[in-house]
């Protein structure tokens, strides 16, 4: 029977990360909604930078600020008692920054989507912007919200770089499915290794068929 570890904590990572990314995805997109001045332009450049950094990279940078020695880092030790370096926290902040940006795209395309006359009427109507949001905006772009929750959990169950940089290899602790696969094998384990990666090799095609379904209807209707 295999040490089951690295797995329910790479699910526990993920998971809370995506709780967080789901939220943060929501609210960062309805508040750039519609806006068209430049500068919007430019925190999505920031919100997209993990796409096109080096995961090392990210890591590293994450590293410096959460740093014990840094104002962030001292707070999140002193004043939350989350220490963040060498910890789950740590794997949890590191998958949120990577999947963040998949749940934005997906969320923001949701809500682009949508007719603006549907809007405009509902408007006239004398419903608030409010209730236009949770009764129109939020419904209609579910299909969009549901693969980016899905994407943002699968890139948190893959991540790597930014993970070993933030966390690092803690057995029992940080070890995520990524993880214990390299140490596998840097082991010489390549027996072991081969499970978990056959075990993520079937969760991302079980990820790649739960999108291409949900997009099934979509597809068909262009046609």
């Amino acid at each position: 029977m295999p040490d089951l570890t690295s797995f329910w904590i790479s699910i526990r990572v993920a998971t809370m990360s995506t709780i967080i990314v789901m939220i943060l995805g929501i609210l960062v997109s309805k508040w750039l909604y519609h806006r068209k001045k430049r500068w919007v332009k430019i925190v999505e450049s920031f919100i997209l930078l993990p796409i096109v950094l080096p995961p090392t990279v990210m890591g590293f940078i994450l590293l410096i600020i959460f740093s014990p020695r840094g104002i962030i880092g001292l707070f999140f030790n002193n004043i939350l008692h989350l220490p963040v370096v060498f910890t789950l926290t740590g794997a949890v902040i590191a998958s949120v920054i990577v999947s963040f940006p998949l749940m934005y795209q997906h969320t923001i395309q949701g809500f682009n989507s949508i007719d603006k006359r549907m809007l405009d009427t509902a408007r006239t109507m004398g419903a608030s912007e409010s209730k236009i949001f949770y009764r129109i905006v939020l419904p209609l772009s579910k299909r969009y919200i549901l693969s980016g929750i899905v994407m943002s959990f699968a890139r948190a169950i893959g991540e790597f770089g930014a993970t070993l940089m933030v966390a690092g290899y803690i057995p029992n602790k940080t070890n995520t499915l990524p993880l214990e696969i390299y140490f596998l094998v840097v082991e010489g384990k390549e027996n072991q290794a081969w499970l978990w990666v056959l075990v993520l090799v079937a969760f991302s095609i079980v990820v790649i068929m739960t999108i291409n379904l949900m997009n099934y209807d979509k597809f068909r209707e262009r046609d």
